[in-house]
């Protein structure tokens, strides 16, 4: 008798571990790329003060006023610590603390998509997310709003599976892992209250829409009674409000010296600005942001094929959410229907009503997008599967090339430069020049244009960065990627040359830079479809 071969097959957590690899791998290849925006060159600032170098100008000290929460610059510090002794490049080093967490998101998302969408909805939730060039940048870069995004996913997951689990043991865990998660999130960014409120609503709400028993989404794991199950929410939501907090104030010495008043300053609405934000008119924003801000910016820079299946999952999940209400009672439950639609909502009403940070782009709101994911993955498969039951598998994979292909041209054609990124509604980069938008995000465009300069710029030469933060070029110059000779300039009147990126500021820079300089040719650029990001102006004999 010949014996059958074995048909090897993955279990869930192999292929969450999977994702992870995989995710960590290819975003560590990519993150020495993009450039350094002011946002980020705070984090790294902040993050390698103390550490010994010898920078090109003095770093500034930090800000006593206002700092920013301490996750994503001990993240930072600790990649830093660790992968720098294995020979990588400081940027790059620093920028796998978030790399870290991109991989942890990728897990999550694929657990996630698999519960609600089965097997083809966790990959598809994972290229959802993963396909749109500002997520992508956002994973690469060391901010701490992809931390925010796989901590927020994470507190929502582990706040349902306290609702789901079967036994008491398993209910405690998932309780204190939502109260942990939760206050690491608050240490990530600390408009992560309004997950609290969101998951608050949602267990207000939660019996108005749920049936006999908690759909049985994943069958293996039994679900809890609707009593025990409601009882173990509110447990979950009163270890966020008092784990969080605490979490937030141990982690974060500088609240120690005057708890009431510092803990008010770093929970003030619009935190986190770092004058990165404009609007459409070219003016920063400041408190509120402008009436239809938030979904325009997310209209504009998302791919149109996948903006359409985020928008089609939120309506299909309020759809269920509305029948199970309808039929409250006779089987129909729509409890992790309405959990994505609030927590998908909630980083857009904050933002909209100036509650999160005044940060260029959806990073503001980019903890919602993994709940958007999720729901169009669910949007792709679930009609699917009722069309034509029998052929569902080759109709979702129809479907989900028509909505990722164009979205992969496009994150393809922006890298490295995913910040300035537009859609086809904006009309790409052309469309959103015209229109005044932002060109690239916090001076970092000032990347693509070292290689120039290293081989322009006569030695000694005195350069006037117009946007770029000083800790950017201090690590260009420690990697390598710049050379050391180079001189900072305080202004374009003392510099020989003006490397100007161009963010939808205005023009003030350029006229300063043509000004002193006398001359309004640049001699180098860098340009995205045509559209310059940064330019490079020279004095008289001083670009070879």
């Amino acid at each position: 008798m010949i014996a059958t071969p074995r048909r090897l097959t993955l279990g869930p957590r192999a292929i969450a571990i999977a994702a992870a690899v995989v995710t960590f791998a290819a975003l560590a290849l990519l993150a020495g790329a993009p450039g350094i925006s002011r946002d980020e060159a705070r984090v790294i600032g902040s993050a390698e003060r103390g550490l010994r170098a010898t920078p090109l100008a003095p770093v500034p000290p930090p800000d006593a006023d206002a700092p920013s929460p301490p996750l994503a610059r001990e993240a930072a510090r600790a990649a830093h610590g660790l992968f720098s002794r294995l020979g990588m490049s400081h940027v790059r080093a620093f920028r796998l603390g978030t790399v870290t967490f991109a991989a942890i998101l990728s897990a999550l998302l694929v657990v996630a998509g698999r519960a609600l969408a089965g097997a083809a909805g966790a990959v598809l939730t994972l290229l959802l997310f993963w396909l749109v060039p500002r997520h992508l940048h956002a994973g690469l870069v060391a901010t701490p709003d992809l931390a925010a995004a796989s901590l927020w996913l994470a507190t929502a997951w582990a706040y349902r599976s306290a609702g789901r689990a079967a036994g008491a043991a398993a209910q405690r865990r998932a309780v204190a892992a939502a109260g942990l998660l939760f206050g690491a999130a608050l240490a990530a960014r600390a408009d992560a209250w309004v997950l609290l409120a969101a998951l608050a609503l949602h267990a207000l709400l939660g019996p108005v829409v749920s049936g006999s028993a908690w759909r049985a989404a994943t069958p293996d794991v039994p679900a809890a009674a609707p009593a025990a199950r409601s009882r173990a929410g509110l447990l979950a939501l009163a270890a966020m409000a008092l784990l969080g907090p605490a979490i937030l104030v141990a982690a974060w010495p500088w609240l120690w010296s005057d708890l009431p008043a510092r803990l008010a300053a770093a929970l003030e609405p619009g935190r986190g600005h770092a004058a990165g934000a404009w609007d459409f008119l070219g003016a920063p924003l400041a408190g509120r942001p402008p009436a239809g801000y938030v979904l325009a910016v997310t209209a504009l820079t998302v791919p149109g094929a996948i903006l359409w299946t985020y928008a089609g999952g939120l309506l299909h999940a309020l759809a269920q959410a509305a029948k199970a209400a309808h039929r409250r009672g006779r089987g129909a439950d729509g409890r992790d229907d309405l959990l994505l639609a609030l927590a998908g909502a909630a980083p857009f009403a904050a933002s909209a009503l100036g509650l999160g940070p005044l940060v260029a782009g959806v990073r503001p709101w980019l903890p919602a997008m993994p709940f958007l994911a999720l729901l169009g993955a669910r949007a792709i498969v679930s009609p699917a599967t009722a069309a034509w039951p029998a052929r569902r598998a080759p109709l979702a994979a129809a479907i989900s090339v028509l909505v990722l292909w164009p979205s992969l041209r496009q994150t393809v054609h922006a890298f490295p430069a995913g910040a300035a990124a537009w859609n086809e509604l904006a009309g790409g980069a052309p469309g959103a020049a015209s229109l005044e938008l932002q060109r690239q995000d916090g001076g970092e465009a000032a990347a693509a244009v070292l290689d120039e300069v290293n081989a322009r710029a006569p030695r000694g030469a005195r350069i006037w960065w117009s946007r770029t933060a000083r800790e950017a070029v201090n690590a260009w110059t420690r990697d390598g990627r710049l050379r050391p000779d180079l001189a900072w300039a305080e202004s374009p009147e003392g510099a020989d040359l003006a490397i100007v990126a161009l963010d939808g500021a205005g023009r003030d820079d350029e006229y300063r830079a043509w000004s002193a300089l006398r001359t309004a040719r640049p001699s180098a650029g860098a340009y995205l479809d045509e559209v310059p990001l940064v330019l490079v102006y020279a004095r008289s004999g001083a670009w070879r």
